[in-house]
């Protein structure tokens, strides 16, 4: 054990010690050495007691990934009830994108685990489902567009900030003004679109 020093917690707080100190563990090391055994030195406890809170690794990451998942989500929905325009909007999920896509997030580390990544699959799909239909709609009454037409635009506006995300954490360079570049790009698409 490291030279952290053991502090007794309720059965909750402990659970979640864990989980925080995986999650820091697996940005700071990655997720191929991420072990139980490092857990228990990165969280200064002995092994049983992992294994007293987390049967396997796998249950261990699923139950990590449905907490970030889920803090992932109430932050992007608290930010879509700020926004006080479509620029807003298309502004926060671009910013999202690039967020997410940038290598070392957790949401993306273990996103890209499709094992860890089954336990939310059902509500993963009714969120994009939600957050589709809620674009479609602010297009289509916005700019007076069909669903359908609203719902190509969305396509391509959701296809170009995630590649841009995708460029930015493949070649880096000036994070501010990808974003701001990427949401200009899609406003002005919008723009040409509805002419």
């Amino acid at each position: 054990m490291s030279g952290k020093k053991r502090t007794r917690l309720s059965p909750e707080g402990r659970r979640n010690q864990l989980l925080d100190s995986a999650r820091d563990l697996i940005q700071n090391q990655g997720f191929s050495g991420f072990t139980m055994e490092a857990l228990a030195t990165e969280a200064g406890v002995s092994n049983p007691l992992v294994y007293k809170y987390f049967d396997t690794r796998l249950e261990l990451l699923q139950e990590l990934w449905a907490r970030e998942y889920e803090r992932y989500i109430s932050n992007v929905y608290e930010k879509i009830s700020k926004a006080e325009n479509f620029e807003d909007i298309v502004r926060l999920f671009v910013d999202l994108n690039f967020s997410e896509l940038s290598l070392g997030g957790i949401t993306h580390i273990l996103g890209a685990q499709p094992e860890v990544r089954e336990v939310t699959k059902e509500k993963q799909k009714a969120n994009l489902r939600n957050t589709g239909r809620f674009l479609v709609n602010t297009v289509e009454e916005m700019y007076h567009l069909t669903p359908s037409q609203a719902g190509h635009l969305i396509a391509l506006a959701s296809g170009a900030s995630q590649e841009a995300g995708r460029h930015f954490a493949r070649y880096g360079g000036s994070r501010k003004k990808m974003v701001e570049d990427t949401v200009s790009f899609i406003l002005k698409g919008v723009e040409a679109f509805k002419k």
